[in-house]
């Protein structure tokens, strides 16, 4: 069992910022969106994170690049438990603008 001490040292505090929703008109690319990740007093910028759209679905990428084989590959990995938090922020980023309406609960 953990000791409260262990705990403690097992959680940071993560804040997210979006930055900027930048719309795009390419096929599905609807927008591409700047945000910074801190955590625990460390920021970092991501840019590129790309919001396309199918028939009824929204569908938040983080950037890729492509390897010298020309095949798509993640630019940045980011755990779940930062993940999830940021793809909510940008759906309602993308909703504060105009460019996404809220999904039925």
């Amino acid at each position: 069992m953990q000791q409260p001490d262990d705990m403690a040292a097992a959680t940071a505090l993560i804040r997210l910022t979006v930055l900027a929703v930048e719309p795009v008109h390419r096929s599905k690319l609807f927008a591409l969106i700047s945000a910074e990740v801190e955590i625990e007093g460390i920021s970092v910028i991501v840019h590129g994170i790309q919001a396309t759209r199918d028939t009824l679905n929204i569908r938040i990428e983080m950037p890729k690049f492509r390897d010298g084989d020309g095949a798509w590959r993640s630019a940045l990995t980011l755990p779940e438990e930062v993940q999830a938090p940021l793809i909510t922020a940008v759906l309602e980023a993308l909703v504060e603008h105009g460019l996404a309406k809220r999904g039925f609960a």
